[in-house]
């Protein structure tokens, strides 16, 4: 082993990323940085384990495992880690491929035309301020010294994030289908308001149904995935509905349904 020193995850993966070319480092900097964060920053390159590999990249992108195998080969020559931990990233490369190619091929995500909107202003603003730190990166990378070179580290963190968030919504986007582009009937579907009487103190409470994506109880928009969600999807006017909570079990009459497809 070349070295046997107590190194950082995070101060071995900025010297990796430092050695890299420009355009390789601009490929791989975003997973380098995801696995630091993931792994712990501070924790040692020593204490990596096959088994932490294995947890990792049970849900690692396709287009990370080159770079995750790329920055485990370059701590194992640096004699900071134990050897093989590159090929667990391998190993798991096809399951993770052949779940996220299912996800995208799945279902339809349903949302009402509302959260439709609010996605595609988070990816154009996201958009935006990607341009903006890239520039930051570049004017931070005309220092030349990677390794202590706090701006640039900190620019790369974000993008990372920025792009993780940007294949989130763009992935959601593709899928998405709205409430009013759905046959409709007198159940309770997504996107409704629905009136409820609480059978056990007679007050009636109100909420529109919603996508987990959008769900703001404090604005009376409910999950349909929550408990009470899914006991109140595909009811009818007058039907009773009744769900359990932590609190204990709940009961309220279906009082009326406000569709949005009124157009």
């Amino acid at each position: 082993m070349a070295e046997s020193q107590f190194q950082t995850v995070e101060r071995a993966a900025v010297e990796y990323l430092g050695n890299l070319g420009p355009q390789k480092r601009a490929s791989d900097e975003a997973a380098v940085l995801k696995f630091v964060r993931w792994f712990g920053r501070q924790r040692g390159v020593q204490a990596i384990k096959a088994r932490d590999i294995d947890a990792y990249c049970q849900n690692i992108q396709t287009n990370e495992s080159t770079a995750l195998r790329g920055f485990l080969s370059y701590t194992y020559k640096k004699g900071l880690s134990a050897r093989g931990l590159a090929s667990h990233v391998k190993s798991r490369k096809e399951p993770g491929e052949s779940t996220k190619s299912n996800t995208t091929a799945g279902d339809p995500v349903i949302v009402t035309e509302e959260g439709l909107q609010a996605l595609r202003a988070e990816l154009e603003g996201l958009k935006e301020q990607r341009t903006l730190v890239t520039e930051q990166m570049r004017k931070a990378a005309a220092d030349k010294d990677f390794r202590e070179n706090a701006p640039l580290q900190a620019a790369r963190e974000q993008k990372s994030h920025i792009e993780g968030r940007i294949q989130d919504l763009e992935a959601t986007i593709s899928r998405a289908c709205t409430v009013d582009e759905r046959s409709r009937s007198a159940a309770v579907c997504l996107g409704d308001t629905v009136y409820l009487k609480d059978l056990s103190s007679g007050n009636t409470i109100t909420y529109k149904l919603v996508d987990s994506r959008e769900a703001s109880p404090a604005k009376g928009k409910l999950s349909s995935s929550s408990p009470i969600g899914r006991a109140i999807m595909g009811r009818h006017v007058g039907q009773e509905v009744e769900f359990s909570a932590p609190a204990g079990t709940f009961k309220y009459l279906l009082e009326s349904i406000e569709s949005t497809n009124t157009a």
